[in-house]
């Protein structure tokens, strides 16, 4: 069964360090535009015209607002000030919600490998968890 996702519309950045990206767009962020769960496969446009096909774990989107809130609390100990800041920050951009907020979180996030465990969760992780949910049901 050839089933859409709920991710049409949602950023992702494509992972800075993916090493075969045909179209190119290593570290850029885009908006998908079609999931398809059955060949893990995501399709993503680009500001600048750009489209690509990606597959779920070469690109990367937010946790859940909650998990990035709770994440400088669970791990302060763990975290340079830097990373601390920065994860906060970005659990205050989610929360506002606005689209330039979204995409503020995003860039911080983007430029900042360090805090990427802490905040993001690979496509292919969500495709997953979804499919996960859809067989326990």
């Amino acid at each position: 069964m050839n089933e859409r996702i709920n991710l049409h519309g949602t950023l992702a950045v494509v992972r800075p360090d993916l090493e075969n990206d045909p179209v190119r767009q290593q570290g850029e962020i885009g908006i998908i535009t079609y999931a398809d769960e059955v060949n893990n496969e995501v399709y993503v446009i680009f500001d600048n015209g750009k489209e690509g096909t990606y597959k779920g774990e070469a690109l990367l989107q937010f946790k859940t607002p909650d998990e990035v809130a709770a994440s400088p609390v669970d791990n302060a100990r763990e975290m340079e000030l830097k990373d601390y800041k920065d994860v906060y920050k970005i659990g205050l951009l989610l929360d506002a919600g606005r689209s330039t907020d979204l995409m503020r979180a995003m860039e911080i996030a983007r430029d900042n490998p360090a805090i990427w465990r802490d905040v993001f969760v690979t496509v292919g992780e969500r495709i997953e968890h979804r499919q996960n949910k859809l067989v326990a049901r």
